[in-house]
């Protein structure tokens, strides 16, 4: 048995039996938590328990890409493109709308302002991701704005607030309650960008964001070409041939301007030459490709559709070589 886990169960017994509880009693799951800091909800992602040892390390964990991220990404500019306040003023000739920073009571008169002349706003605490805590604001009367701002200040976070998106046709009819996007991640080396691998992103009917934690499904995108190569999954793992309430197919579509959109993440890339990594959120309007924000990116759609861990292609590109992607 292993050292660590060893002591796990008898040193700190009463500590191992909780941990086990929140494992639902799979003392595999644990180990994989224990001694490779894999989360429970990965373990179950990409169904582990059906994997032997090798394939099990040929997966991108968030605790792996975390570890990478440190490594080849410069701290403050990855400080800065996790903040998505920071990074709009930065990047804000790709943001193609309007926004504005809420932190304070100073910032109240410019809020109603903005909410009175654009009627609906989104707002996002400039930290979070997957989805969390991102709020349509649409109050019934103009004076409401002022009790819309009252209620953020009682949140005690700092957000974003921005112009609504009114995406493509083409994005609208996978679900149109949902800003629909696409994930592409891109990889720079002195001065050189390349794209590893690209999703779409879909909400389900009502749902006004798309993210696979909030219930969105997602398929995978040919990163050269746009074309959707896979059929959709969510984030429990089911597979959809089309999508569940629309009924628009996935696989086999091509995503229209597609080299448009390489080109535009490759100029936003090239704005943060100390980031090796980024993963860009991109959102179609009827005018073309903007910015949705940047982060750290995740794997798990990519590797479930594939049935594969990617930790080979994703070193390969981390460390400058950038194989090509097999879909």
């Amino acid at each position: 048995m292993n050292l660590y886990l060893f002591l796990y169960k008898t040193l700190l017994r009463k500590r191992y039996l909780d941990y086990l509880q929140r494992a639902d009693g799979n003392e595999d799951k644990l180990r994989e938590t224990l001694l490779h800091k894999t989360f429970y909800e990965e373990y179950d992602r990409y169904d582990f328990a059906h994997k032997t040892e090798a394939q099990r390390r040929s997966y991108i964990t968030d605790h792996y890409r975390n570890q990478v991220c440190r490594r080849i990404n410069e701290p403050r500019q990855q400080a800065l493109i996790m903040d998505k306040y920071r990074a709009a003023q930065l990047l804000e000739d790709f943001y193609g709308r309007r926004f504005m920073q809420v932190a304070s009571e100073a910032d109240r008169a410019e809020f109603i302002r903005f909410g009175q002349a654009m009627g609906q706003l989104v707002a996002k605490p400039v930290d979070d991701c997957g989805g969390r805590g991102v709020r349509l604001l649409c109050p019934q009367a103009p004076h409401q704005w002022a009790d819309t701002f009252d209620e953020m200040m009682q949140l005690k976070r700092r957000f974003i607030v921005e112009e609504r998106i009114a995406q493509d046709p083409f994005m609208a009819s996978f679900n149109p309650s949902s800003v629909n996007t696409v994930r592409i991640n891109t990889f720079q080396h002195r001065g050189h960008v390349s794209r590893f691998t690209s999703i779409i992103k879909t909400g389900r009917v009502g749902a006004f964001v798309d993210n696979g934690a909030q219930g969105g499904v997602m398929a995978l995108v040919d990163s050269e070409t746009g074309l959707i190569v896979t059929d959709a999954i969510d984030d429990l793992g089911h597979t959809f041939t089309a999508h569940p309430d629309s009924g628009r197919p996935f696989k086999g579509v091509q995503i229209p301007r597609w080299e448009e959109l390489k080109h535009i993440t490759t100029q936003m890339a090239l704005r943060l030459p100390r980031l090796t990594f980024i993963g860009w959120d991109m959102a179609l309007t009827p005018n073309g490709w903007i910015a949705v924000e940047g982060n750290k990116g995740e794997f798990f759609a990519e590797q479930i559709a594939l049935g594969r861990g990617l930790k080979r292609e994703f070193d390969s590109y981390c460390f400058g070589r950038g194989d090509v992607m097999q879909y």
